[in-house]
């Protein structure tokens, strides 16, 4: 033990004198710079928790309840707690576990623009084989290679740009994942949010644990440290230390490795309780065995420091490429004859190193050394940085202030008029009737007359009563109602107006919309109070931006064998974790954080076009994936995601669309065709009627010629017969007569052979109109 020693031993020596006693000393050290852990800002971080909790400190409100210099008892009204912190500190920590936490894993290797240009020119190439390739397949050569589409050069390059992601970016984003999953990182940030908000102060710790990366949130009362004014975050600062109260089980489990069998025995009965064990939950004011009761509770503090160490810089001549190489080597580096023969160069200097130490019990040392990861940077190897991370919120050139500390006078006046107000409901009796006692009736009672005077509303007298003189002012009016209550209403909303203003979290970001505001109005109102609060989301945004750093900074070491890994996601997708040791450790991770204010808002307005998206043919499913996703990032791959699927889809209907076209032109040209086939054999058809039916005519007219023929035949016969029969006639007679048949048989026979020659030009005429009809049915088949 080394009490009451606060000098801190010199770093500056060599490893050899780093002894163990070395190490006790420098860890007694800070523990005694901390003050054993009992100071002033311990107390006053425990009020602001009881501030926040509605615990009432008596000693606050002293000259309300002792206006002159005593305590006044049997009063009707008592001093309360109605808070008005609790729902603004509440209503932050629901903001806060709705914002996303985007963040986006990146690699800082020298070597990573060259591996990308690597990249670039082999699929230039590749390309470019791909195009001799199809040339020389067009030429009909053979290259046993199939001729593929090939898109240009300028396409490539853009395509390449906006979808090339570094492999070694992949796998650290994925090890973050999984440290996010494995970990509870996101409720342990809202926890760490909630001491934010209370103390102005919030601590994180990080490091490796059985072989994994752990993140634990700190109690801001049992972390000190010591830091330059200038430097925002405990892991850059000089010294932190953590001291915790834990039961002996609970020292087991995270130092089993580092205790032995006689340590483990004596944590069963500690022995430094009667200070230590209970020093967290004492006040400064406390008497010593206050909280006896919590005797089996044991120290353990937790000690970092920046040492230094000594290490050399060798620069010499690689015989093999003959050019000059330089590696870093530690301090039991001894120069071998061969490089030194060789001119070789060694140029020693002194850098920082982070050395850890934890005290048990006031007396059991374990973890004396410097820790594994130093976290440094390539280009300083001095810079190295604590386990111990943290930052407040406003303490430059001041004393740092918080959202619950802002609050606690409006919150004490509040409770005081509220005090105020209960005492004048109490002094307050309303308006008061006074009735003469004798203007009840004689034969009535008290209950009788306040029944009839309650239930009529009329009190009824008897003015005849024997020797009873009762004045013409037999009742009057009382006021003892107090007119200030509503005065005291009007300051208590003043208080909360003002309280509201100041923490930036007004009605209507409560949700307290004015029957008369407009939307406009209240989404203004809204907009103005996020600017006030956004501040600490900011400076919260940047603690999460260095604790992810650091994990997957400390991963390299926890996962130095390699590390193979399934965690479901969010959206409730399975990744899979398989990391190769040697990539990851030789990877430099850069995490980003986005501005989550920012993305929120992009949120909410992408979110709110969800209708208007399905309307334009969005599938449901993706407005239903936008909503799972807390990135916007995410969203915004999500719709292209479904922009490329619609594109994909309308160019398939137009496709389809053409293809339609094309079998309904195809169709019309078909029906085209069967109707000109149709008209054709209509004409056809007209055609052999048209021809039937002249044939029938010729026939009828051949008929008739026969008929006709036949007709004068039989009156030749007759006529023959009447001439036989008039040969006896005279002779003259019989001659004029047959000169006259003669006549008239000549011109019958012209009749009838004028009349066939018609019908032949009618059969002529039918006929060539025959052949002109095929020959334009011809014409338009051609």
């Amino acid at each position: 033990m080394y009490k009451g020693e606060d000098n801190i031993p010199q770093q500056r020596i060599p490893l050899s004198k780093k002894t163990k006693k070395w190490k006790e000393e420098c860890v007694e050290a800070f523990i005694n710079i901390s003050g054993h852990g009992t100071s002033e800002r311990k107390d006053h971080l425990r009020s602001l928790y009881d501030y926040y909790n509605g615990v009432i400190e008596e000693s606050d409100y002293g000259y309300v309840l002792k206006p002159y210099g005593k305590a006044r008892k049997n009063f009707p009204s008592k001093m309360r707690n109605y808070p008005i912190i609790k729902p603004i500190i509440d209503l932050l920590l629901g903001e806060k576990s709705k914002r996303p936490l985007n963040y986006t894993v990146t690699v800082k290797n020298a070597d990573t623009v060259s591996n990308k240009e690597t990249q670039k020119q082999q699929l230039i190439y590749k390309n470019l084989e791909q195009s001799f390739i199809n040339k020389l397949n067009e030429q009909g050569m053979e290259t046993g290679v199939p001729t593929e589409e090939v898109e240009l050069p300028e396409n490539i390059l853009e395509q390449f740009e906006k979808s090339y992601v570094d492999a070694r970016a992949v796998h650290g984003q994925r090890a973050l994942n999984y440290i996010m999953y494995s970990e509870e990182i996101y409720e342990k940030l809202n926890k760490a949010w909630f001491d934010f908000l209370i103390t102005g102060e919030v601590y994180t710790h990080r490091g490796v644990r059985g072989n994994e990366p752990f993140y634990d949130i700190l109690n801001p009362i049992d972390v000190d440290y010591d830091k330059d004014p200038d430097l925002e975050f405990v892991e850059d600062g000089d010294w932190a230390l953590v001291r915790k109260f834990v039961h002996a089980s609970t020292i087991i489990d995270h130092y089993y490795d580092e205790l032995t069998p006689e340590q483990v025995l004596k944590l069963e009965n500690p022995e430094n309780h009667d200070l230590h064990s209970y020093l967290a939950f004492r006040p400064e004011s406390a008497s010593s065995d206050e909280n006896a009761h919590r005797s089996r509770l044991i120290e353990v503090v937790n000690v970092y420091w920046k040492s230094r160490k000594r290490i050399g810089f060798l620069e010499f001549t690689d015989p093999t490429t003959g050019t000059i190489e330089e590696i870093e080597v530690d301090e039991l580096f001894k120069m071998p004859i061969e490089l030194k023969e060789q001119g070789a160069n060694l140029t020693w200097m002194w850098v920082n190193e982070v050395m850890e130490g934890t005290r048990i019990d006031g007396d059991i040392y374990v973890k004396m050394k410097p820790i594994s990861n130093q976290r440094v940077s390539l280009d300083n190897p001095s810079l190295c940085k604590l386990p111990i991370n943290g930052r407040k919120y406003s303490d430059r050139n001041a004393r740092n202030i918080s959202l619950v500390s802002l609050g606690i006078p409006y919150q004490l006046n509040y409770n005081i008029y509220k005090y105020r107000l209960e005492l004048a409901i109490a002094r307050s009796k309303d308006i008061i009737v006074q009735f003469d006692i004798n203007m009840i009736p004689k034969k009535w009672d008290m209950d009788k007359f306040m029944y009839y005077v309650e239930g009529t509303g009329v009190a009824w007298v008897d003015y005849n009563k024997e020797g009873v003189q009762l004045s013409p002012q037999h009742q009057s009016v009382l006021d003892m109602s107090i007119k200030t209550i509503e005065q005291y209403i009007v300051l208590l909303n003043s208080i909360m107006e003002e309280w509201e203003k100041l923490s930036g979290v007004n009605r209507q970001r409560q949700g307290q919309v004015g029957s008369y505001e407009g939307k406009a109005t209240s989404q203004q109102a809204i907009v103005q109070s996020s600017h006030i609060t956004e501040d600490l989301f900011r400076k919260f945004g940047r603690l999460e931006q260095k604790d992810l750093q650091a994990l997957v900074d400390y991963s390299k070491e926890a996962w130095i064998n390699g590390k193979k890994a399934m965690y479901v996601m969010a959206d409730g997708v399975t990744e899979f974790l398989d990391l190769e040791s040697m990539e990851h450790m030789e990877s430099e991770y850069g995490i980003f954080v986005s501005d989550s204010g920012k993305d929120q808002d992009k949120l909410d307005a992408i979110k709110q076009l969800s209708q208007s998206m399905i309307q334009n043919g969005v599938p449901a499913s993706t407005i239903a994936e936008m909503f799972d996703a807390e990135s916007f990032t995410d969203i915004k791959g999500k719709i292209s995601s479904a922009e490329k699927s619609l594109q994909e889809l309308e160019q398939s209907q137009q496709q389809a669309e053409q293809e339609m076209q094309q079998a309904l032109l195809q169709q019309q040209q078909a029906e085209a065709e069967n109707e000109n086939m149709n008209k054709e054999k209509d004409r056809e058809t007209d055609i052999e009627v048209a021809m039937i039916r002249a044939k029938v005519e010729m026939m009828k007219l051949d008929a008739q010629v026969d008929k006709q023929e036949g007709d004068l035949n039989v009156k030749e016969r007759q006529v023959d017969v009447q001439a036989s029969q008039a040969i006896e006639g005279s002779r003259s007679k019989r001659n004029d007569e047959s000169l006259k048949r003669e006549d008239s048989r000549s011109r019958e026979r012209q009749s009838a052979a004028d009349r066939q020659s018609g019908e032949r030009k009618n059969r002529e005429s039918l006929a060539s109109q025959e052949r002109q009809s095929k020959d334009k049915s011809k014409s338009s088949e051609n």
